[in-house]
């Protein structure tokens, strides 16, 4: 740990460093805020760093954005994109601190859908290839600001850029390789660490029904558990099938504007219907799970949140559980601290996994 804090030193400060291959030592998942940037590394060292004001408020956010997605490995992608949110523009007049961008830079951009659906006013524009996607980072580190002329909404502040694309290389092993972004050295490509293997979730297999009978003695039974205070909001109970002996009951109550309370729980399906032990993978890192919108779809196994810290839910975090007859696994888990505009589908990703084979 004191080497590695050592050489980001020295990188920092200009001062060259021996050409080693760097082990990957940060400790994944992360997210961190650097500057006016936001980064997150999932379990796998795959890293996506975006363009985050701060501060911020939501009149005065950036209608641009700036996505940068690096994956884990030697051979892993370079992937850059360009989002704006409004009328479709002219890429020709993107401007680097008041100057126009190299005609090579904005040829290298493609078109590309919004295909999250959560933005019909999003226009997106990729740089798919390692080698132009470089030569726009090489470019965007020397700046301080990327914008469009005549519209003071549509801006990328790039202080935090650099200190965030230094982190993605230490999280990834890349520190003086021939791969990283912030500052290649000559270690080879294959001194890189292997991408880690994604964790493969036990397959869920589908429960009896509740009938209507069940469902009402469950729902009833859950409310019943409820010590609440806020006596203008009455407990709401959902339920669904866990297995043919258990269940799982959704409470929902102390609801606040946009966010509210909630009890989990899984019972068994005869009565008196007592609580059972509930086995779910916690978070990997810090998080409001099972809090701000709850819901559990019995024909997937799947309970998920969505946890939003401000109404129009640009900001905030969400994840994904499946059962596989014993215990919930962690699916996928996503988090976006600061608010300001970026959808859900564009939050950075901290949990992959693949399904059963």
């Amino acid at each position: 740990m004191l080497r590695t804090t050592a050489l980001l030193a020295l990188l920092l400060t200009g001062i060259s460093a021996p050409a080693l291959a760097q082990p990957a030592t940060e400790t994944v998942p992360l997210l961190r805020e650097i500057k006016n940037w936001v980064t997150g590394c999932d379990n796998l060292r795959n890293c996506h760093a975006l363009s985050a004001p701060s501060g911020v408020d939501e009149e005065d956010a950036s209608s641009l954005t700036l996505h940068i997605w690096h994956q884990a490995g030697p051979e892993g992608y370079l992937r850059l994109r360009v989002d704006h949110r409004g009328e479709a523009l002219d890429l020709s007049t993107l401007q680097l601190d008041g100057k126009p961008l190299d005609q090579a830079l904005t040829r290298s951009l493609e078109v590309q859908l919004d295909d999250q659906g959560v933005d019909p006013h999003l226009q997106s524009y990729g740089v798919i290839e390692d080698a132009p996607a470089r030569l726009w980072l090489q470019r965007l580190r020397n700046g301080q600001r990327l914008q469009l002329p005549g519209d003071d909404t549509a801006h990328v502040s790039l202080s935090g850029l650099s200190a965030s694309l230094l982190l993605m290389d230490a999280v990834q092993g890349r520190v003086d390789n021939v791969t990283a972004l912030a500052r290649p050295g000559k270690g080879a490509a294959s001194d890189v660490p292997a991408r880690l293997p994604p964790p493969v979730l036990r397959p869920f297999t589908s429960a009896p029904a509740l009938n209507d009978q069940e469902y009402a003695a469950l729902a009833a039974a859950a409310v019943k558990a409820i010590t609440t205070t806020d006596t203008a909001m009455k407990p709401e109970a959902e339920v669904g099938a866990l297995s043919e002996a258990q269940a799982l009951t959704v409470v929902r109550y102390d609801c606040a504007a946009y966010t509210c309370e909630y009890e989990v729980s899984s019972r068994e399906r005869k009565a008196p219907y007592a609580e059972t032990t509930l086995s779910i993978q916690p978070l990997p890192v810090e998080g409001a799970a099972l809090q701000g919108s709850v819901g559990y779809d019995p024909t997937t196994g799947t309970l998920s949140y969505f946890y939003k810290l401000r109404g129009v839910g640009d900001c905030g975090e969400g994840g994904v559980w499946v059962f596989d007859g014993k215990a919930f696994q962690l699916r996928e888990l996503h988090q976006m601290p600061r608010c300001n505009g970026v959808g859900y589908g564009d939050w950075p990703t901290l949990w992959t996994t693949v399904p059963a084979p």
